[in-house]
């Protein structure tokens, strides 16, 4: 009795156990794909796809832009900041800063600017390929501050 009492535990924990490691089977393998999760195309809406155009990819390194809000008397001012396309989504692009940018030091002055790995969702498209094009931007705004 004892015999088939521990036989019948011993063939419960087996399925037990090969039903428990079945199932990770079914699981992607990372490995077999380099590390690497299959790339879909995203197709940015109207406004981005016109405001930034094709050159747009995730891991391109570009331009944004950091502007501060309109004063009393509707003065603005900005600068270009370098950063790293991290997603893209329909009407969205995500953006991680490579480099710290202040637009304005004080005393008193916690953070105007903003800080390397600071991350954003862009939903303007105020994104340039280069630094030039971006300062140009904001200088014909008016709003350039170097």
């Amino acid at each position: 009795m004892y015999r088939i009492h521990l036989s019948v535990l011993l063939a419960i924990a087996i399925v037990f156990m090969s039903s428990c490691s079945g199932g990770q089977k079914n699981k992607p393998d990372n490995q077999a794909t380099g590390g690497k999760s299959a790339k879909t195309e995203v197709v940015l809406n109207e406004k981005l796809q016109k405001k930034v155009g094709s050159w747009i990819a995730k891991g391109e390194e570009c331009y944004g832009i950091v502007i501060t809000t309109p004063t009393a008397d509707g003065q603005s001012m900005g600068k270009s900041v370098k950063c790293k396309v991290l997603d893209l989504k329909p009407d969205m692009i995500r953006l991680k800063t490579l480099e710290s940018v202040s637009l304005m030091e004080s005393k008193g002055c916690d953070r105007i600017g903003l800080s390397y790995g600071d991350t954003w969702w862009e939903e303007d498209g105020d994104i340039f390929k280069t630094r030039e094009d971006a300062d140009a931007f904001l200088a014909a705004k008016g709003w350039l501050v170097k």
